[in-house]
């Protein structure tokens, strides 16, 4: 089980090293043109911020056509020994 374990280990760093390997290879020339790119670009900018204030509405609120009905407050549990006893 320990050989499995080590074999399973190594396959796992062959595949990263070979990832990492072909990952530098296709992007490491654009990477190196970076410091170009950001030496070019301006040093100031400006950004404009644009707040909308939305208001709460209770979910699917949009759906109602009419006001919905609320039901009437049912009582609490009425014990039938509290009638004897009063």
């Amino acid at each position: 089980m320990t050989a499995l374990a080590a074999c399973l280990f190594s396959l796992a760093a062959l595949a990263s090293g070979w990832a990492i390997l072909f990952s530098a290879i296709r992007f490491g020339p654009r990477a190196m043109a970076l410091r170009a790119q950001l030496a070019s670009c301006p040093g100031t900018m400006v950004i404009e911020w644009k707040r909308i204030e939305r208001v709460a509405v209770p979910a699917l609120a949009v759906l109602r056509k009419r006001p919905s009905r609320r039901m009437a407050e049912r009582p609490g549990l009425e014990w039938p020994m509290l009638e004897i006893a009063a």
